[in-house]
């Protein structure tokens, strides 16, 4: 039986460490920094990417080192096991992208753990994240791309 959304899945699109030589301990502060967005393919926009990522480090000094992490998930929106009729255009966006981001959300905690293992402090390992709630206190026209952006899985 197939799911409402298909998960083909992912690859790395960057992967950046930086270490910062003139940090300050008294001022380490975890704050990472979340990029969400979505883009459909033009021939058949059940099918779409989500483009993960998260950043941290971004603040002079926060932390010993910059770190970035950002993935591309692939997707397919199976439409005949959910009617789109029934729903807002908004309600379908922030179905897809909830969902897509909640899948993808382990990639993207793995790939950070063991990119910041691979120095002298500890791994950093990101909290659980409330998909619903973390999503739909965004603006949705900031998450939708255009989808000259989209790839198709190799």
């Amino acid at each position: 039986m197939k799911g409402i959304i298909t998960f083909d899945g992912f690859k790395v699109d960057s992967m950046n460490y930086e270490r910062i030589s003139d940090y300050n301990e008294d001022s380490a502060k975890l704050a990472p920094e979340f990029l969400i967005k979505k883009t459909e393919s033009k021939d058949d926009p059940s099918y779409y990417n989500i483009i993960f990522g998260v950043r941290l480090g971004g603040e002079e000094g926060s932390l010993p080192f910059k770190a970035e992490v950002i993935l591309r998930g692939f997707f397919c929106f199976n439409s005949e096991d959910f009617n789109q009729e029934e729903y807002e255009i908004d309600d379908y966006q922030l179905f897809t992208i909830i969902n897509a981001s909640a899948i993808l959300f382990p990639y993207l905690r793995s790939a950070l753990t063991d990119l910041t293992s691979r120095s002298n402090h500890n791994p950093i390992i990101l909290p659980t994240i409330n998909f619903n709630e973390f999503i739909r206190n965004r603006d949705l026209s900031d998450i939708l791309m255009d989808n000259d952006f989209y790839e198709d899985i190799e």
